[in-house]
């Protein structure tokens, strides 16, 4: 009778508490596996900031759903093998969902843990972009653009320019290796006469921050354009220095799609460590966007930090205020409940205007600024100028295209 009593009951208890095991007066937890030391701190550090100020901001307010969100933290240290570890920790202590400041190759690593453990996985720093379309399931999420989308805008405005003898150089994993097949194929394919010289493709673990022998290889070669876009965090301003030295971009152009990001440039501190002939790209570009979200986040970040937001601090900012406008449509603290609600769903992002998660591949619409670097003068650091927006849908598969990926897999 007592057991069939229970059984009866159980139903209607599990009823009252949103899942995952928490009662109405306990905070909702949100898990944050970022890179907080080695090569990427410099974008897991910032990006961390972003996601502190938005948790900060939201309970200030009263939270969501009458419950306070606490941030539970976790150093991915720049590892795909830590990174992983990190999440499923996350997952264990009852995460709803995690965002994270995490490079490609460790979101990567993430990526089969979210499929497998159901919980969702926004990434912060993923930009390549088989995570949304070769490997992307219903748990992975970016609200950040992918390199498909800068890669083959920078690619339509090379395919209009007289260079034709190009030198690549990455950093050897994932992201370097993605950014550069993607832009090189596309710009092949606009413009047939492009090629790669013989012996003049290069690649460096990340972390490298002596160029020397590299760079006058690439002199020898005579090329017209180095596309080093593959080259990111602490190498892009070693990189960047070294070349500039050397007077190669004198002789040839520079293009870098994310050049102009702040996790890239961090290291150029000087008016004289920035060169007159780099194409490039961001997402949150110097000087600020004239606009009063982007103004009011602007302020209120160099208020709580006392430093200038970088791009993974406006992305993760966003992405929680994403987060909580999911819960409130949804109605529920439930992790399957919260994905639907994601599904389809658009925000107001303060530099790059409304962008969608679309429904069928969980990748956002956002696009990309593209201009040149430059030095600015009042700010004290890289900026960028000739500022143009190339909307992130022009450059995306369709649903057909991402679904004939997933199947080849």
């Amino acid at each position: 009778m007592k057991r069939a009593l229970v059984a009866l009951m159980l139903p209607l208890l599990l009823s009252l508490f949103d899942a995952p095991g928490a009662s109405a007066a306990d905070p909702i937890l949100i898990g944050d596996v970022s890179s907080m030391s080695g090569p990427f701190a410099v974008a897991g550090v910032p990006g961390r900031q972003g996601m502190i100020l938005a948790v900060e901001e939201i309970n200030q307010q009263g939270g969501v759903l009458g419950r306070p969100l606490k941030l539970l933290a976790r150093d991915d240290k720049s590892s795909p093998e830590e990174g992983a570890k990190a999440f499923r920790e996350l997952a264990a202590e009852g995460a709803l969902v995690v965002i994270g400041t995490a490079p490609s190759h460790v979101s990567a690593a993430i990526n089969p843990n979210a499929r497998e453990l159901k919980v969702p996985f926004f990434t912060i720093l993923g930009y390549s972009r088989f995570l949304t379309e070769d490997a992307g399931h219903r748990y992975f999420f970016r609200l950040i653009t992918n390199d498909r989308i800068f890669g083959h805008a920078l690619a339509d405005h090379l395919a209009k320019q007289p260079h034709t003898k190009y030198c690549t150089i990455g950093n050897d994993f994932a992201y370097g290796r993605d950014i550069t097949k993607v832009l090189m194929t596309r710009l092949k394919e606009l413009k047939p006469s492009v090629e790669v010289l013989p012996g003049c493709e290069f690649w460096v673990p990340p972390g490298t921050t002596d160029f020397t022998p590299i760079i006058t290889a690439i002199l020898a070669k005579r090329p017209q354009a180095v596309m080093f876009g593959g080259v990111v965090a602490v190498s892009s301003p070693a990189f960047v220095k070294q070349a500039k030295s050397f007077g190669l971009f004198n002789a040839a152009l520079g293009v870098h799609p994310s050049l102009g990001m702040s996790a890239n440039n961090i290291g150029l501190t000087r008016k004289d460590d920035v060169p007159d002939n780099i194409l490039t790209g961001s997402d949150y570009p110097y000087p600020p966007i004239d606009n009063a979200a982007n103004k009011a986040f602007f302020e209120a970040y160099r208020k709580r930090w006392n430093q200038f937001p970088f791009e993974m601090s406006m992305n993760a900012y966003t992405n929680m205020k994403l987060v909580v406008q999911a819960l409130k449509k949804a109605g529920k603290v439930d992790r399957e409940a919260l994905v639907d609600a994601l599904e389809g769903m658009s925000i107001e992002h303060p530099t790059l205007g409304t962008i969608t998660i679309r429904p069928f591949d969980h990748q956002s619409t956002a696009g990309w600024w593209i201009g040149h670097l430059v030095w600015d003068d009042t700010l004290k650091k890289p900026a960028m100028k000739d500022l143009r927006y190339e909307h992130g849908d022009r450059y995306l598969p369709s649903k057909q295209d991402v679904e004939k990926m997933r199947t080849k897999k």
